[in-house]
């Protein structure tokens, strides 16, 4: 039963996050292969500004790069979203082609409208390195993306793998599943 904004098995994925993320020593473990799965009523602008600002980068503080693939339906969306953000350090906008390997200057990659091998072979190329990748459907996360976005009921789903966020050296504070809306008592 919930007492508050969340039910108990939001709580236990809050908790199985805080210790995935936040412990880079759990990456081998068994736990840190699973996808943590949340409903959001968040449209896909401000679901990825939203993870975004969950997001630590290593390294000292500088202005970060978000690529979003050209041919994504809210390619421009997303980018003029970036002004409004209020993060904690400064980050830019870039379009960039699907089915290319993303530029070296990407810290985060929004794909979307992508060749399924093409983006196959970015995603392997990004693999261990620290930039936040988002994309569509539950394969994106099965081919090593961080976050998957698919419909929801009322809105958007989204997962997390925690086996590719915790090989990048990202850190995504565990908060992130606030963006899930509450459930009611006894739904899980």
């Amino acid at each position: 039963m919930s007492s508050g904004r969340f039910s108990i098995s939001s709580c236990r994925r809050i908790l199985l996050l805080a210790c995935c993320l936040c412990s880079p020593a759990l990456a081998g473990d068994e736990a840190a292969r699973a996808l943590v799965q949340a409903d959001s009523g968040l449209g896909t602008p401000a679901l990825v500004g939203a993870i975004l600002g969950y997001t630590a980068w290593p390294g000292s503080s500088r202005t970060l790069t978000l690529c979003v693939s050209r041919g994504a339906a809210e390619a421009g969306a997303i980018l003029a979203q970036l002004e409004g953000l209020k993060l904690r350090w400064p980050m830019q906008g870039r379009s960039i082609e699907a089915d290319t390997p993303p530029p070296g200057g990407c810290d985060a990659v929004y794909f979307e409208g992508w060749d399924t091998q093409a983006q196959r072979q970015a995603l392997h190329g990004l693999a261990g390195r620290p930039v936040l990748s988002i994309g569509r459907g539950a394969e994106f996360c099965s081919d090593g993306g961080l976050f998957c976005l698919a419909p929801g009921a009322g809105g958007l789903r989204f997962e997390v793998n925690l086996d590719a966020v915790s090989r990048s050296g990202l850190r995504v504070h565990p908060q992130v599943l606030r963006l899930a809306r509450p459930r009611a008592a006894g739904v899980s």
